[in-house]
């Protein structure tokens, strides 16, 4: 698959860890996941939530770093606080920054989840930019 490429699904209860450490996900429920696992990593993404579009970073895989047994394609939307639990989204994947990998704590992957947002504001800054030209 060539990005961007964008993947729709009901938003599902997770584990809420992300929640805990400072990242909610929305988790997408996905009945035929296995066709994208080919697609595993740390991605820039856009989430369109009923008609508003916000900007996020998405991560497609097992969380090494977690169990490495579910598969799971979950979304952070930034500066987000509402709760879309049962709802449809979309999330479309905009640039892939990383591999997915395992590390050795949270405090790690907590570290390079604050890595990863850093790149993701920066590459949805210049892209998701509103054209000056339309009111």
């Amino acid at each position: 698959m060539t990005l961007p490429f964008t993947i729709s699904g009901k938003v599902i209860k997770g584990n809420q860890l992300g929640k805990k450490l400072g990242y909610p996900t929305a988790n997408l429920y996905l009945p035929h996941s296995s066709a994208f696992h080919h697609l595993t990593g740390v991605y820039a993404a856009s989430v369109k939530t009923g008609s508003v579009v916000y900007p996020g970073m998405a991560n497609i895989g097992f969380r090494p770093t977690l169990d490495r047994l579910s598969f799971t394609v979950e979304v952070h939307l930034f500066d987000f606080r509402k709760e879309i639990y049962g709802e449809e989204i979309s999330i479309q994947f905009i640039e892939r920054i990383r591999d997915e990998l395992r590390f050795n704590s949270l405090e790690e992957l907590v570290s390079q989840m604050e890595k990863d947002e850093k790149e993701c504001r920066k590459i949805l800054s210049v892209l998701l930019k509103p054209d000056p030209n339309t009111k």
